[in-house]
C-alpha cells in the first residue's frame, strides 16, 4: 500500500467520525499547562487574549511575548506536481504580516465535540482532517492574543488579504505556498465549521473547493471582546476565517533531485 493509499485510509474514519463537529475550540485548551482566559488588546497595542468560561487566570509573564518575524528561507525553483509528503509539519509563515510560527498537532478537546487550541505561540494543525500537500484541505488555529500580555501568531490574521501568501514549512524542507482568496468575520454561533472542514461540500458554488484546488483554512477569534473583569481575562465574540489555495510547491535541493531520479 503507498504512503498516499494509506493515509487517506486512515484519515477516512477519522473524518467521518468528526465531521458533525459544530464546535471551535479557538478560545478553550484541554491542557493543563496552558489557561485560557483572556484580555483585550487594542489594535494598536500588542497584548493576550482569548477566553473560556470557568478557568483560572494565569501567571503574568514579564514582558510581551509575540511570535517573532523571521526572513523568508531562500529555496531553489517549484517542482511541478511532486509527489504527496506524508511527513511533519514544522512551521507556518505569514509573510505580509512578518510572522513565523511553529506548528504542532492538535485535534479534539477529550470527551467534548469541540476542537482543541495550540499553545499561544504556535500555529495549530487539526491531523484528525487532511495534511497539506494532499490535494485536498487543511485546518489550521492560532490565538489571536493570550492573557495577560501575549500576542498570538493569528493577532493580525484579519488584516491578509487578497494575493498575500501563506507557507508551510515541512520536516523535509519543502514548502507549500498559499494565495489568500477568501476572509470573513463570523459570529461565534453563526460560523460554518462543517464548510470550513469540507469546503468541497459547500452549498455555495463560489466557495465550493474545485476537485483540482488544495486550501487551507485559518481561524481565530476576533471582533468584539467581553471582559469578566475590568482590565482582566474575557471572550471574544467573533471568529476570523480566512480561506488560501495551494498555488506552488517548493522543494529543497536534495529532496527535488531525490524525485526527479524517482
Amino acid at each position: 500500500m503507498t504512503v498516499v493509499q494509506s493515509w487517506f485510509l486512515n484519515r477516512t474514519v477519522l473524518v467521518f467520525g468528526a465531521a458533525a463537529l459544530l464546535l471551535l475550540g479557538a478560545c478553550t485548551s484541554s491542557k493543563p499547562t496552558v489557561e485560557t482566559n483572556h484580555q483585550a488588546v487594542s489594535e494598536s497595542t500588542p497584548t493576550a487574549t482569548i477566553a473560556s468560561e470557568g478557568t483560572e487566570t494565569p501567571s503574568t509573564p514579564q514582558g510581551t511575548i509575540q511570535a517573532t518575524p523571521t526572513k523568508p528561507i531562500e529555496t531553489q525553483e517549484p517542482t511541478a506536481e511532486p509527489e504527496p509528503y506524508d511527513g511533519e509539519l514544522v512551521s507556518m509563515r505569514l509573510p505580509s504580516l512578518g510572522v513565523e510560527a511553529p506548528i504542532e498537532r492538535i485535534g479534539l478537546v477529550p470527551g467534548r465535540n469541540q476542537l482543541d487550541v495550540p499553545q499561544p505561540l504556535n500555529v495549530g494543525w487539526y491531523e484528525i482532517y487532511d495534511k497539506p500537500g494532499f490535494g485536498t484541505s487543511s485546518l489550521f488555529s492560532a490565538h489571536k492574543d493570550y492573557y495577560p500580555n501575549i500576542r498570538g501568531p493569528f493577532y493580525s490574521l484579519k488584516d491578509l488579504e487578497n494575493g498575500d501568501q501563506i507557507v508551510v514549512v515541512m520536516d523535509d524542507g519543502r514548502e507549500y505556498v498559499y494565495e489568500v482568496f477568501f476572509q470573513r468575520r463570523y459570529t461565534r454561533e453563526n460560523i460554518p465549521v462543517g464548510y470550513l472542514i469540507r469546503p468541497h461540500e459547500h452549498e455555495d458554488p463560489e466557495m465550493r473547493r474545485p476537485s483540482n484546488e488544495e486550501w487551507i483554512v485559518l481561524y481565530t477569534c476576533g471582533g468584539d471582546f467581553v471582559a469578566r473583569t475590568e482590565g482582566g481575562a474575557g471572550y471574544y465574540l467573533h471568529r476570523d476565517v480566512v480561506i488560501a489555495r495551494l498555488i506552488e510547491t517548493i522543494l529543497p535541493p536534495r529532496v527535488s533531485a531525490t524525485e526527479n531520479r524517482n
